[in-house]
């Protein structure tokens, strides 16, 4: 019996087989190949995303939500450009959505993993696509990352000290949600951060599921 995740995924199948892909890459910004197909990276790997379904072009195990959150990115109707400016993804949930602003249970993992090692951070981070943006005012070591062409994101490393433990924020470009229903960027922070707990355990971005 297949999984809730992997159920999602399957019931979104029958919608790209009558996604117009031309469209979608001219609005996103994505390679289209001659067969049709559109190409795209997300955390550190290609995959080729077609009428037929989505797969990693390595032919490596993957992580079924990471398909989820192409298809609906592939099936978005959003328009426009990232803002450039960051903020934490409870912000953007919208009227009418129950949402905790307490979000730091979801990134508690990555404080605990990196704990007095900005280096492994820092070549995850790498591994992964992102960019250093120097360090903030407030202490924290800036990182951005396209997770998706018209998607930013902005991961924030604070080291920990007597007082506060070490602790990772990550923050989403405001406009985000122009491409993204909010449950659909809480699957992409999912998606992020085990990305970062699997390819610091492997020092891989691909073959874990």
């Amino acid at each position: 019996m297949n999984s809730g995740y992997e159920q999602i995924y399957e019931n979104l199948i029958p919608k790209l087989s009558k996604c117009d892909f031309f469209e979608v890459a001219e609005r996103l910004g994505l390679s289209l190949h001659p067969d049709g197909a559109l190409s795209v990276n997300f955390l550190g790997r290609e995959y080729e995303i077609s009428s037929r379904g989505i797969n990693p072009t390595d032919g490596k195990p993957f992580d079924v939500n990471n398909l989820s959150v192409l298809a609906y990115y592939s099936l978005s109707k959003g328009m426009g450009e990232p803002a450039f400016s960051y903020m934490p993804i409870s912000n953007l949930a919208g009227t009418g959505i129950t949402f905790s602003t307490n979000t730091k249970w979801m990134t508690d993992p990555l404080g605990k993993i990196f704990s007095g090692d900005y280096a492994t951070f820092s070549e995850t981070m790498c591994k992964l696509g992102g960019v250093f943006n120097g360090k903030l005012k407030s202490g924290g070591y800036s990182w951005l990352l396209k997770a998706l062409p018209k998607i930013l994101l902005q991961i924030v490393y604070y080291d920990g000290d007597d007082e506060f433990p070490c602790e990772v924020q990550v923050l989403f470009d405001k406009n985000a949600s122009c491409f993204l229903e909010f449950e659909c960027l809480a699957f992409l922070e999912g998606c992020l951060i085990r990305a970062m707990i699997m390819t610091t355990k492997t020092e891989d971005t691909t073959g874990w599921v």
